[in-house]
């Protein structure tokens, strides 16, 4: 009998063992070579079809292509070159022995490796090659990004993302749209340890990455939900650049077109810029410039350092200053030669106030899409104009009988709108009878043009759509006819965002900073929009000096921090958190007062190195592999 059961166990077990249809196991398939032909061939056939979770090795060479790669969509796979990536958190830049694989890509219109994972799959990893673009077969800039990842977004996250030790000359660079290496959309994870940028080149700086979150939570397009969230500040909700070394360029940029772009959300920590750029470091648009897609929504820049070499000009605003909030820490710039100068972290200014925008228009207190105040204070006609837009200035027609600097009011500045050609600027001084823009951005490319007769406005804009210190508002999204609405009217209409400031401290700027933190626009005033340290500010040495908790922001020990505090200021405790796994003397985290002598830990960084990097978890620079995936016990 005992034997019988035993048959027939064996039996139905068998039948299942061939009943159950086959999964493909993820494996690592290495290429024949490096051409692009047997690169391919193991990603997309015929010698192997790659599954979720796949490893493409190339072996060393140096292989030319003309033609890209395309990985099947839903596929999250690594693609490798030959030599030892590099994941030490002691270091920035590419693994030298990832030069072993070169490739030299003919820049065209299309990528050389193209991506498009979802959530839930496998970490979609680009690794461990030194790529030259050559080619000018789409001079201008219109050339295509060399590597793009572009993900599918859910209610539950975005598919994560390892670009790490790749290494690009400036090369030809200035024929690729924005000048751009990688761009990575709707994707969390991590881009460390690349090297991009050899020399000055002769063309806008070269980017490592341009990074969009168009469709945030899987919503929409165009970065309208990433607007209409809340922060994710000190979460793995983001693009983190890590442990890069740039060379006369950008760490960041976010200038993806299309629906994918918009609402960008990034970190840069960790990474050393030489020869900073004239626009800045860790930088990002606003709503103002790329059309439908909305800017960058939220920034954290901490522990990075660079040069500043420039001496005519000076070196730009390293973080953004467009849009978006931010936390700016423990940075430290240079200025070599010592008659260079890095003029501070941030210039915050909405440009829309005088650089209108399709299809937002100008923030000038006559767009739907603003907070306007709704007062018509003037109109008249424009009788002459002078200053060719440095800045302009305009004379009315009639004798106003104005006070000096009537139309002037810093926080919320009033605006010529042009009722005309629909355009305006905002005001920066008048006399009794004339009036001038905002020096600091007027006449600027792009700006609104005023025309003798034309007929005009005085209004005031309180609020720019997607302005610097805004966080959440409404959520904006396209109608059956393509035009931008408020979901909750079917409407254009103010996206009523809340005030998020904006907070830095502990940065060192060398010795001919002009700021830490400074507005363009009279929209924006420090210690409601942001909290900012004076230049070069020293760390406490008691809980009095030199921050008193009063205004702006202060960092030491949090023994030094002030017993007192106005709400609203900041400080970063030097000597506090546990995120720094690598360095436990480079912490740091930021308490904001919440109420009269009430401080309340308001942020705290990532974990770091972050946790995708190979080693992340003991964070001690291990080249140690990461652990094994896709293993199943097997009852004997």
């Amino acid at each position: 009998m005992k034997r019988r059961v035993c048959f027939f166990a064996f039996l139905c077990s068998t039948l299942l063992f061939f009943l159950t249809p086959f999964a493909k196991a993820q494996g690592t398939y290495t290429a024949a070579s490096c051409n692009q032909s047997d690169v391919n061939a193991v990603i997309n056939g015929p010698t192997h079809t790659a599954v979720d979770g796949d490893a493409i090795q190339i072996p060393a060479g140096s292989c030319s292509w003309s033609t890209g790669i395309t990985v099947l969509s839903g596929k999250g796979i690594s693609i490798i070159g030959n030599g030892t990536p590099s994941d030490d958190a002691s270091v920035t830049g590419a693994s030298s022995s990832c030069s072993n694989t070169t490739i030299t890509w003919t820049t065209s219109g299309h990528s050389m490796i193209s991506a498009s994972p979802r959530y839930g799959n496998s970490t979609m990893r680009i690794s461990c090659m030194n790529i030259v673009t050559t080619g000018s077969s789409c001079s201008g800039g219109g050339c295509a990004y060399p590597i793009v990842v572009n993900g599918t977004c859910t209610s539950s996250g975005c598919p994560n993302v390892r670009l790490d030790n790749l290494t690009t000359p400036n090369g030809n660079m200035c024929n690729v749209s924005d000048g751009s290496f990688i761009a990575a959309s709707n994707v969390f994870g991590v881009v460390d340890h690349n090297t991009i940028g050899t020399v000055p080149p002769a063309c806008n700086a070269p980017v490592l990455v341009n990074v969009g979150h168009g469709s945030w939570q899987g919503v929409g397009s165009w970065g309208d939900n990433s607007w209409a969230s809340t922060d994710t500040f000190g979460t793995n909700q983001q693009l983190y650049v890590e442990n890069n070394h740039i060379i006369s360029g950008l760490l960041t940029d976010t200038d993806i077109g299309g629906s994918n772009g918009g609402g960008a959300r990034q970190t840069c920590r960790f990474n050393t810029i030489d020869n900073i750029n004239s626009g800045g470091g860790c930088t990002g648009h606003g709503t103002d410039t790329t059309g439908r897609a909305r800017g960058v929504r939220q920034w954290e820049a901490y522990w990075n350092t660079g040069v500043c070499a420039n001496t005519t000009i000076g070196c730009g605003s390293f973080v953004p200053g467009r849009s978006g909030v931010g936390r700016a820490f423990a940075n430290s710039f240079s200025n070599n030669p010592s008659t260079a100068f890095f003029k501070g972290m941030a210039d915050l200014g909405a440009q829309r106030r005088w650089r209108p925008d399709a299809p937002w228009g100008p923030c000038d207190g006559a767009t739907l899409w603003d907070t306007n105040e709704g007062t018509v204070y003037y109109s008249g006609t424009i009788a002459s104009i002078s200053g060719a837009g440095n800045p302009w200035t305009v004379l009315n027609s009639s004798s106003s009988g104005w006070a000096t600097n009537q139309w002037v009011s810093p926080g919320a500045p009033y605006s010529i709108h042009d009722v005309t050609a629909y355009g305006g600027f905002e005001i920066g001084s008048s006399t009794s009878n004339s009036i001038t823009a905002n020096s600091s951005v007027a006449g600027s490319a792009g700006a609104y043009n005023p025309a003798r007769g034309d007929n005009y406005q005085i209004l005031k804009a309180l609020v720019c759509m997607d302005q610097p210190a805004r966080g959440a508002g409404l959520l904006v999204q396209n109608n059956a006819n393509g035009n931008p609405v408020l979901i909750s009217t079917g409407n254009p209409g103010p996206v009523n965002q809340t005030l998020d400031p904006t907070y830095e401290a502990d940065d060192a700027e060398g010795s001919h900073a002009d700021h830490t933190i400074q507005s363009q626009t009279g929209g924006l005033i420090a210690n409601r929009d942001w909290y900012a340290e004076s230049v070069n500010q020293a760390a406490q040495t008691s809980p009095a000096s030199p921050f008193n908790g009063s205004s702006g922001t202060g960092h030491g020990s949090l023994a030094n921090r002030p017993t007192t505090c106005n709400r609203g200021v900041g400080y970063w405790a030097t000597d506090q958190g546990t995120w720094n796994t690598f360095d436990s003397t480079k912490e740091g985290v930021l308490y904001i007062c919440t109420g009269t002598n009430t401080w309340t830990l308001s942020y705290t960084p990532y974990t770091y190195p972050h946790p995708l990097i190979a080693g992340g978890g003991t964070g001690r620079g291990s080249n140690s592999p990461a652990p094994p995936t896709g293993l199943a016990a097997i009852v004997q």
